[in-house]
């Protein structure tokens, strides 16, 4: 995980990511914001408490077999088909 101990704000804001909203300092909630980095540059990501959406292109790692150890909700790309792990 990173960290921003010891760092300059100066040499990091960049990096960070934020989001849009009417209310400053709300974070994510139950309504859809983009997602912004630390310098107001947009992002295709668009999140709420339990939406994610993609203006885009969306890339998927193509396998040729199931992958070992999936997790709920993981997607792979097998032989031109999209799987979805559940349980």
């Amino acid at each position: 995980m990173a960290t921003l101990t010891s760092k300059n704000i100066s040499n990091t804001y960049k990096d960070l990511l934020t989001v849009s909203g009417s209310t400053s300092n709300e974070g994510i909630t139950s309504s859809v914001k983009r997602i912004f980095d630390g310098e107001g540059t947009g992002s295709p990501l668009w999140m709420s408490t339990n939406m994610l959406q993609v203006d885009g292109i969306l890339n998927l790692k193509e396998y040729s077999s199931a992958p070992s150890s999936p997790t709920v909700g993981d997607l792979a790309f097998i032989n031109d088909e999209l799987y979805i792990a559940k349980q």
